[in-house]
């Protein structure tokens, strides 16, 4: 198998692995990847509106409303009204959120250290760096794709 192959194997199998195990010890917590998927998502990008964390999360909308339903009856978000637009509803974390999340920042911290064991701060610098740069290279992609180019 070619390395360029193997690179896009790999990370899929990687990322793969981060996310079950990550959901290994929230299940253990009580918190399905759905519910956590919404909450983290949350934390970066506040006051999005539903159909855009739909997009972003890859769910039917009518599936995210479900879910925000349940996660509102527990007090954990709010939905409002968009001032600009009737028709959308804005997506925030309540002050009850906090402690989920902190649970979910430990849970990502002990996965983390998982699967960097063993690994130099060197190589960890290094393969961030590469991450980020074939995100940009992906990016630019999609958005010369996007415009027509």
């Amino acid at each position: 198998m070619n390395k360029d192959t193997t690179v896009g194997l790999g990370l899929h199998d990687v990322a793969r692995m981060l996310r079950r195990d990550f959901d290994r010890r929230a299940r253990e917590q009580g918190l399905t990847r759905a519910r956590w998927q919404v909450l983290w998502n949350l934390t970066r990008r506040e006051g999005i509106h539903q159909a855009a964390l739909a997009e972003i999360l890859d769910v039917a909308p009518i599936s995210l409303s479900r879910q925000l339903e349940r996660l509102e009856e527990e007090g954990l978000v709010e939905r409002r009204a968009d001032p600009t637009d009737r028709r959308r509803r804005r997506v925030y974390l309540t002050d009850r959120a906090a402690p989920a999340l902190a649970g979910l920042r430990e849970l990502a911290m002990a996965t983390r250290r998982q699967a960097l064991a063993g690994i130099g701060a060197d190589d960890i610098e290094t393969f961030t760096r590469v991450l980020e740069r074939m995100r940009a290279n992906l990016c630019q992609r999609a958005d010369h794709t996007e415009q027509g180019e």
